[in-house]
């Protein structure tokens, strides 16, 4: 049998008919320019993520987003195109922004179905579409373009069971990195004017910080730490003596514990002592509310705190999710949110 010669036509003719795989150098590409374009695109998530849940609708904190975005966006721009050049080096310049584009519309498109959190498999499943993204753009194939399109249908689909996931996830690492032993404690007084913004557990009870909301946008009542707390609110299992122990109320920036005293009994498991403060028992709960007095609180009338504290109701999905932290605060919160 002839050995056929290397720079024989028929080398280059078999040659030609081979399949044409992916070299260690086109994987290196795909790999560089995924990342390049899902930087920009995890950042601008986050960011719009994070202002959401700190700050809604605040203007000025939007305009730093776009500025952010853009100051990433235009370094991972020059590393597309370095990345793009060994196989495209005419239309680098041009192919470059197609993926960053794209990949920054399906991100902020599964934003919208996926809340975005700092955690492990959010920043997996949110870099998805720019590896594919870049697999079709480097690789030019019609294999390459079905694997892309395969796995953004792929991800906005899974989007709705992680989500759900998630949700249940975030109320069990906020019970968790507040040390409340059970979701039923989970009754917050939610009224207008006023955030809750401190959660802990004492060993006996859970116990919520609430502060104006005028005052927390301000920056000075931001997690439970700063000053002018609305009111305080206690929720522990079981009815016991209302009026036999002291009760937790707000004193402008600190908690303070003194008697419940007098303690009249009103209508519906309800009991006051005339200075805005409460024990209702319901559902087999001891619920205490305590407001500030005077301009410390929007509560800061006798009927608001009762009306507050009888809307009392197991918090639902929407309102848990207005308690969550946007940080984990556990490991496990770390790798599944």
């Amino acid at each position: 049998m002839a050995v056929v010669e290397p720079h024989s036509p028929y080398a280059v003719t078999a040659q030609g008919r081979a399949p044409v795989r992916p070299t260690s150098n086109r994987r290196w590409q795909v790999v560089t320019l995924g990342a390049a374009c899902a930087l920009p695109s995890l950042i601008s998530v986050a960011i719009g993520s994070a202002l959401q849940h700190f700050e809604p609708g605040g203007h000025v904190l939007g305009i730093l987003h776009l500025v952010v975005t853009l100051a990433v966006v235009i370094p991972a721009y020059f590393v597309s195109v370095h990345a793009l050049q060994p196989s495209a080096p005419r239309w680098c310049w041009l192919l470059a922004p197609a993926p960053m584009t794209l990949d920054l519309a399906a991100t902020h498109a599964l934003a919208l179905l996926l809340p975005f959190r700092p955690g492990l498999l959010s920043v997996l499943v949110f870099a998805l579409p720019s590896f594919a993204l870049a697999g079709a753009v480097v690789l030019r194939s019609r294999t390459a373009l079905l694997a892309a399109v395969g796995t953004l249908l792929g991800v906005f689909v899974l989007a709705f069971p992680l989500r759900a996931m998630q949700r249940e996830m975030g109320i069990q690492d906020l019970l968790r990195g507040a040390g409340i032993p059970s979701r039923s404690l989970l009754r917050p007084v939610l009224s207008a004017g006023v955030q809750v913004t401190g959660i802990s557990w004492d060993g006996h009870r859970a116990v919520f910080v609430l502060s104006d909301q005028a005052d927390v946008y301000a920056g000075s009542g931001g997690l439970g730490n700063g000053l002018d707390k609305a009111a305080v609110e206690t929720v522990s299992p079981g009815y016991s003596d209302p009026c036999g122990r002291p009760l937790l109320s707000a004193d402008g920036e600190n908690l303070t514990t003194s008697p419940f005293s007098p303690c009249l009994p009103e209508p519906g498991g309800l009991w006051s002592d005339g200075a805005n403060r409460y024990v209702l028992q319901r559902d087999g709960l001891t619920i205490t509310l305590a407001a500030a007095g005077g301009e410390l609180s929007t509560l800061s009338g006798g009927g608001e705190v009762r009306q507050a504290i009888l809307a009392t109701h197991p918090a639902t999905e929407p309102e848990l999710r207005s308690l969550e932290g946007w940080f984990p605060s556990s490991w496990l919160g770390c790798l599944l949110l």
